[in-house]
Protein backbone atom coordinates (compact mmCIF):
# COMPACT_ATOMS: atom_id res chain seq x y z
CA UNK A 1 0.00 0.00 0.00
CA UNK A 2 1.60 3.12 -1.00
CA UNK A 3 1.24 6.79 1.00
CA UNK A 4 -0.20 9.57 -1.12
CA UNK A 5 2.32 10.46 -3.68
CA UNK A 6 2.94 13.62 -5.97
CA UNK A 7 3.35 13.46 -9.08
CA UNK A 8 7.40 13.57 -8.72
CA UNK A 9 7.15 10.28 -6.67
CA UNK A 10 7.32 12.32 -3.48
CA UNK A 11 5.09 12.68 -0.29
CA UNK A 12 2.28 14.60 -1.20
CA UNK A 13 1.92 17.43 1.64
CA UNK A 14 -1.89 17.58 1.12
CA UNK A 15 -3.85 20.55 -0.40
CA UNK A 16 -3.51 23.99 1.21
CA UNK A 17 -6.20 26.35 2.15
CA UNK A 18 -8.82 26.96 -0.51
CA UNK A 19 -8.91 30.94 -1.81
CA UNK A 20 -12.74 30.90 -0.64
CA UNK A 21 -12.10 28.77 2.55
CA UNK A 22 -9.00 31.53 3.26
CA UNK A 23 -11.23 34.54 3.01
CA UNK A 24 -14.44 33.03 4.94
CA UNK A 25 -11.84 32.39 7.70
CA UNK A 26 -10.62 35.90 7.63
CA UNK A 27 -13.94 37.47 7.35
CA UNK A 28 -15.25 35.37 10.35
CA UNK A 29 -12.49 36.21 12.24
CA UNK A 30 -12.63 39.88 11.82
CA UNK A 31 -16.45 39.84 13.00
CA UNK A 32 -15.47 38.06 16.36
CA UNK A 33 -12.99 40.68 16.90
CA UNK A 34 -15.26 43.47 16.33
CA UNK A 35 -17.61 41.68 19.02
CA UNK A 36 -15.29 41.20 20.98
CA UNK A 37 -13.89 44.61 21.02
CA UNK A 38 -17.73 45.60 21.87
CA UNK A 39 -17.98 43.50 24.67
CA UNK A 40 -14.93 42.93 26.74
CA UNK A 41 -12.71 45.85 25.20
CA UNK A 42 -9.29 44.99 25.86
CA UNK A 43 -9.46 41.52 26.05
CA UNK A 44 -7.12 41.15 22.82
CA UNK A 45 -4.56 43.39 23.81
CA UNK A 46 -4.04 41.89 26.78
CA UNK A 47 -4.50 38.47 26.26
CA UNK A 48 -2.77 37.81 22.38
CA UNK A 49 -4.17 34.57 20.46
CA UNK A 50 -0.77 33.90 19.73
CA UNK A 51 0.49 33.63 23.65
CA UNK A 52 -2.72 31.81 24.45
CA UNK A 53 -1.49 29.30 21.18
CA UNK A 54 1.91 29.10 22.17
CA UNK A 55 1.06 28.21 26.06
CA UNK A 56 -1.22 25.44 24.25
CA UNK A 57 1.89 24.27 22.59
CA UNK A 58 4.57 24.26 25.27
CA UNK A 59 2.56 21.05 26.41
CA UNK A 60 4.70 17.62 26.67
CA UNK A 61 3.12 16.08 23.29
CA UNK A 62 2.43 12.98 24.84
CA UNK A 63 -0.25 14.69 26.81
CA UNK A 64 -3.97 13.75 25.98
CA UNK A 65 -6.43 16.41 23.79
CA UNK A 66 -8.33 17.61 27.08
CA UNK A 67 -5.34 18.54 29.24
CA UNK A 68 -5.32 22.01 29.50
CA UNK A 69 -1.80 23.75 31.33
CA UNK A 70 -2.40 25.26 34.63
CA UNK A 71 -1.28 29.07 33.06
CA UNK A 72 -3.61 28.53 30.68
CA UNK A 73 -6.92 27.94 33.25
CA UNK A 74 -5.95 31.06 35.40
CA UNK A 75 -6.05 32.97 31.97
CA UNK A 76 -9.89 31.52 31.88
CA UNK A 77 -10.34 32.32 34.92
CA UNK A 78 -9.11 35.83 34.59
CA UNK A 79 -10.83 36.68 31.19
CA UNK A 80 -14.41 35.10 33.09
CA UNK A 81 -13.93 36.97 35.81
CA UNK A 82 -13.09 40.12 34.48
CA UNK A 83 -15.15 40.19 30.88
CA UNK A 84 -17.56 37.10 31.37
CA UNK A 85 -18.40 34.18 30.29
CA UNK A 86 -19.83 35.27 27.17
CA UNK A 87 -16.07 36.71 26.22
CA UNK A 88 -14.22 33.90 26.95
CA UNK A 89 -16.37 31.66 24.39
CA UNK A 90 -16.19 34.52 21.96
CA UNK A 91 -12.54 34.43 22.45
CA UNK A 92 -12.08 30.84 22.18
CA UNK A 93 -14.06 30.95 18.99
CA UNK A 94 -11.33 33.74 17.47
CA UNK A 95 -8.53 31.00 19.00
CA UNK A 96 -10.50 28.18 16.37
CA UNK A 97 -10.54 30.55 13.33
CA UNK A 98 -6.81 31.82 14.33
CA UNK A 99 -5.77 28.26 14.25
CA UNK A 100 -7.36 27.45 11.32
CA UNK A 101 -6.03 30.69 9.36
CA UNK A 102 -2.19 29.69 10.57
CA UNK A 103 -3.16 25.69 9.36
CA UNK A 104 -0.42 26.21 6.89
CA UNK A 105 2.66 26.42 9.08
CA UNK A 106 1.31 24.03 11.59
CA UNK A 107 0.98 21.02 9.16
CA UNK A 108 4.47 21.30 7.94
CA UNK A 109 5.18 19.82 11.45
CA UNK A 110 3.52 16.72 10.93
CA UNK A 111 3.54 14.14 7.93
CA UNK A 112 0.02 13.51 7.06
CA UNK A 113 -1.46 11.97 4.09
CA UNK A 114 -3.32 13.82 1.59
CA UNK A 115 -6.40 12.07 1.93
CA UNK A 116 -6.52 12.46 5.72
CA UNK A 117 -5.64 16.28 5.14
CA UNK A 118 -8.63 16.70 2.61
CA UNK A 119 -10.90 15.06 5.78
CA UNK A 120 -9.65 18.08 7.90
CA UNK A 121 -10.49 20.67 5.35
CA UNK A 122 -14.32 19.90 5.72
CA UNK A 123 -13.98 19.91 9.51
CA UNK A 124 -12.57 23.35 9.44
CA UNK A 125 -15.64 24.28 7.43
CA UNK A 126 -18.20 22.63 10.02
CA UNK A 127 -16.21 24.37 12.82
CA UNK A 128 -15.99 28.01 11.15
CA UNK A 129 -19.38 27.12 10.02
CA UNK A 130 -20.42 26.71 14.11
CA UNK A 131 -18.61 29.61 15.70
CA UNK A 132 -20.84 31.84 13.87
CA UNK A 133 -23.58 30.34 15.80
CA UNK A 134 -24.53 31.72 19.31
CA UNK A 135 -23.80 28.64 21.14
CA UNK A 136 -23.83 28.90 24.33
CA UNK A 137 -21.44 26.98 27.36
CA UNK A 138 -20.30 25.40 24.04
CA UNK A 139 -16.18 26.99 23.60
CA UNK A 140 -15.14 26.14 26.90
CA UNK A 141 -12.76 23.47 27.96
CA UNK A 142 -14.58 21.67 30.65
CA UNK A 143 -16.91 20.91 27.25
CA UNK A 144 -15.60 17.52 25.20
CA UNK A 145 -16.89 18.64 22.19
CA UNK A 146 -15.13 21.88 22.29
CA UNK A 147 -11.48 20.33 23.29
CA UNK A 148 -12.22 17.96 20.96
CA UNK A 149 -12.39 20.56 17.92
CA UNK A 150 -9.66 22.67 19.42
CA UNK A 151 -7.25 19.20 19.31
CA UNK A 152 -8.39 18.90 15.44
CA UNK A 153 -7.65 23.19 14.79
CA UNK A 154 -4.17 22.53 16.42
CA UNK A 155 -3.53 19.00 14.85
CA UNK A 156 -2.73 17.67 17.97
CA UNK A 157 -6.22 15.44 16.67
CA UNK A 158 -6.41 14.39 13.41
CA UNK A 159 -9.74 13.07 11.53
CA UNK A 160 -9.56 10.05 9.97
CA UNK A 161 -13.01 9.02 9.98
CA UNK A 162 -14.90 7.28 11.99
CA UNK A 163 -12.37 8.11 14.42
CA UNK A 164 -10.41 11.21 15.62
CA UNK A 165 -6.55 9.88 16.18
CA UNK A 166 -4.42 12.04 18.68
CA UNK A 167 -0.84 12.06 16.29
CA UNK A 168 1.35 11.01 19.66
CA UNK A 169 -0.07 9.55 22.13
CA UNK A 170 0.67 6.16 24.60
CA UNK A 171 -0.21 3.34 26.99
CA UNK A 172 0.40 3.41 30.58
CA UNK A 173 2.29 0.59 31.87
CA UNK A 174 0.09 0.96 35.14
CA UNK A 175 -2.97 -0.61 32.90
CA UNK A 176 -1.99 -3.70 32.28
CA UNK A 177 -2.08 -4.08 35.85
CA UNK A 178 -5.90 -3.46 35.82
CA UNK A 179 -6.16 -6.56 34.65
CA UNK A 180 -4.61 -9.17 37.13
CA UNK A 181 -1.49 -10.83 37.24
CA UNK A 182 -2.32 -13.03 33.51
CA UNK A 183 -2.69 -9.95 31.95
CA UNK A 184 0.47 -7.88 33.18
CA UNK A 185 2.46 -10.96 32.22
CA UNK A 186 0.59 -11.46 28.64
CA UNK A 187 1.12 -7.72 27.98
CA UNK A 188 4.24 -6.83 28.81
CA UNK A 189 4.99 -9.79 26.20
CA UNK A 190 3.10 -8.15 23.77
CA UNK A 191 3.78 -4.67 24.42
CA UNK A 192 7.81 -5.56 24.39
CA UNK A 193 7.68 -8.39 20.98
CA UNK A 194 5.28 -6.69 18.98
CA UNK A 195 5.16 -3.51 19.45
CA UNK A 196 8.82 -2.87 21.57
CA UNK A 197 7.39 -0.69 23.88
CA UNK A 198 4.79 1.75 25.13
CA UNK A 199 5.20 5.01 22.92
CA UNK A 200 4.51 6.92 20.52
CA UNK A 201 1.18 5.04 19.48
CA UNK A 202 -1.54 6.91 17.77
CA UNK A 203 -5.10 6.94 20.54
CA UNK A 204 -8.34 6.98 18.82
CA UNK A 205 -11.07 9.09 20.14
CA UNK A 206 -14.78 8.66 19.00
CA UNK A 207 -16.52 12.14 18.39
CA UNK A 208 -19.98 11.48 18.56
CA UNK A 209 -21.13 14.11 15.92
CA UNK A 210 -19.36 11.01 13.26
CA UNK A 211 -22.44 8.86 13.98
CA UNK A 212 -22.78 8.67 10.51
CA UNK A 213 -19.62 6.63 9.82
CA UNK A 214 -20.35 4.16 12.53
CA UNK A 215 -20.58 1.54 10.10
CA UNK A 216 -18.04 -1.56 9.68
CA UNK A 217 -16.94 -0.40 6.30
CA UNK A 218 -16.49 3.18 7.49
CA UNK A 219 -14.16 1.41 10.18
CA UNK A 220 -12.23 -0.52 7.81
CA UNK A 221 -12.41 3.05 5.93
CA UNK A 222 -10.34 4.66 8.93
CA UNK A 223 -8.28 1.89 9.96
CA UNK A 224 -6.77 2.17 6.26
CA UNK A 225 -6.30 5.91 6.69
CA UNK A 226 -4.81 5.35 9.84
CA UNK A 227 -1.85 2.36 8.31
CA UNK A 228 -1.69 5.80 6.08
CA UNK A 229 -0.72 7.78 8.81
CA UNK A 230 1.88 4.78 10.56
CA UNK A 231 3.53 4.34 7.01
CA UNK A 232 4.44 7.75 6.67
CA UNK A 233 5.62 7.98 10.16
CA UNK A 234 7.78 4.84 11.44
CA UNK A 235 8.58 6.13 14.51
CA UNK A 236 5.10 5.36 15.84
CA UNK A 237 4.52 1.53 16.99
CA UNK A 238 1.23 1.52 16.38
CA UNK A 239 -2.19 2.72 17.27
CA UNK A 240 -5.12 2.16 20.31
CA UNK A 241 -8.11 3.25 21.57
CA UNK A 242 -10.31 2.61 25.20
CA UNK A 243 -13.90 2.09 25.49
CA UNK A 244 -16.96 0.27 27.33
CA UNK A 245 -17.47 -1.21 23.63
CA UNK A 246 -14.30 -3.26 23.26
CA UNK A 247 -15.37 -5.38 25.76
CA UNK A 248 -15.53 -8.92 24.88
CA UNK A 249 -18.26 -9.80 26.79
CA UNK A 250 -20.14 -7.57 24.94
CA UNK A 251 -20.69 -10.22 21.88
CA UNK A 252 -23.58 -11.89 23.63
CA UNK A 253 -25.84 -8.23 24.98
CA UNK A 254 -25.16 -6.24 21.97
CA UNK A 255 -23.77 -8.74 19.12
CA UNK A 256 -24.68 -5.35 16.45
CA UNK A 257 -21.02 -3.52 18.03
CA UNK A 258 -18.96 -6.76 17.51
CA UNK A 259 -17.59 -5.05 14.78
CA UNK A 260 -15.84 -2.76 16.02
CA UNK A 261 -12.96 -5.22 17.25
CA UNK A 262 -13.57 -7.86 14.48
CA UNK A 263 -11.12 -6.75 11.97
CA UNK A 264 -8.25 -5.81 14.66
CA UNK A 265 -8.66 -8.70 16.30
CA UNK A 266 -8.88 -11.05 13.42
CA UNK A 267 -5.64 -9.47 12.57
CA UNK A 268 -3.30 -9.59 15.48
CA UNK A 269 -5.01 -7.18 17.80
CA UNK A 270 -4.85 -7.48 21.52
CA UNK A 271 -7.61 -6.31 24.14
CA UNK A 272 -7.00 -5.49 27.85
CA UNK A 273 -8.97 -4.74 30.81
CA UNK A 274 -8.71 -0.93 31.87
CA UNK A 275 -12.11 -1.28 34.58
CA UNK A 276 -15.42 0.28 35.27
CA UNK A 277 -15.76 4.01 35.56
CA UNK A 278 -18.83 6.25 35.98
CA UNK A 279 -18.37 7.23 32.17
CA UNK A 280 -18.53 3.79 30.95
CA UNK A 281 -21.35 3.15 32.21
CA UNK A 282 -23.57 5.98 31.47
CA UNK A 283 -21.66 5.84 28.06
CA UNK A 284 -23.30 1.76 27.28
CA UNK A 285 -26.59 2.78 29.29
CA UNK A 286 -27.68 6.00 27.21
CA UNK A 287 -28.65 4.49 24.09
CA UNK A 288 -30.31 1.03 24.95
CA UNK A 289 -32.97 -0.14 26.60
CA UNK A 290 -31.71 -3.70 27.00
CA UNK A 291 -28.16 -3.01 28.25
CA UNK A 292 -29.93 -0.49 31.02
CA UNK A 293 -32.42 -3.69 32.39
CA UNK A 294 -29.34 -5.99 31.96
CA UNK A 295 -27.21 -3.87 34.15
CA UNK A 296 -30.19 -3.11 36.57
CA UNK A 297 -30.88 -6.92 36.83
CA UNK A 298 -27.03 -7.28 37.85
CA UNK A 299 -25.90 -9.09 34.27
CA UNK A 300 -23.97 -6.27 32.82
CA UNK A 301 -20.93 -4.35 34.42
CA UNK A 302 -20.21 -1.72 31.72
CA UNK A 303 -16.55 -2.05 31.55
CA UNK A 304 -13.56 -0.25 29.73
CA UNK A 305 -11.08 -1.99 28.03
CA UNK A 306 -8.16 -1.01 25.82
CA UNK A 307 -7.57 -2.56 21.99
CA UNK A 308 -3.81 -2.38 20.49
CA UNK A 309 -3.11 -2.75 17.33
CA UNK A 310 0.80 -3.13 16.46
CA UNK A 311 2.24 -1.10 13.28
CA UNK A 312 3.16 -4.31 11.79
CA UNK A 313 0.15 -6.04 11.78
CA UNK A 314 -1.97 -2.66 11.15
CA UNK A 315 0.23 -2.31 8.02
CA UNK A 316 0.24 -5.87 7.09
CA UNK A 317 -3.92 -6.33 6.89
CA UNK A 318 -4.41 -2.99 5.06
CA UNK A 319 -1.62 -4.58 2.34
CA UNK A 320 -3.96 -7.41 2.06
CA UNK A 321 -7.02 -5.70 2.42
CA UNK A 322 -6.02 -3.09 -0.50
CA UNK A 323 -4.75 -5.90 -2.46
CA UNK A 324 -8.06 -7.68 -2.19
CA UNK A 325 -9.71 -4.94 -3.62
CA UNK A 326 -12.03 -3.90 -0.89
CA UNK A 327 -10.98 -0.95 -0.86
CA UNK A 328 -10.58 1.02 -4.32
CA UNK A 329 -8.50 3.89 -5.21
CA UNK A 330 -9.20 7.36 -4.71
CA UNK A 331 -12.10 6.22 -2.15
CA UNK A 332 -10.48 6.73 1.25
Amino acid sequence: MSADLDGRGRESPGAPLGVSQRRNAERVRRHLEEQISSVAPGLLASHPIEAYVERLDRCERIRGYRFVPPDVHQQCDEIAARWGVRALEMYHKTLLVWLIENYEERRTRHRIPGAILGILSREFDRILSGVESPGEEFYVHQNDLFAKDLGVCRMKLVPCGSELVDLWSGVSRSTLLRGGAVQLVRGAQFFGARLHGFKPLYETHWDRRLVRRFTAAEYDRCYVRIAKLLELNPEVKGMFGTSWWYDPHLAGISPELVFLTKTPVENGARVFRVGPDPDAIKDALQFSTKRKALYEAGGFAPTRYMLVWSREDLLDWAGRFAAAGDFPPGKV
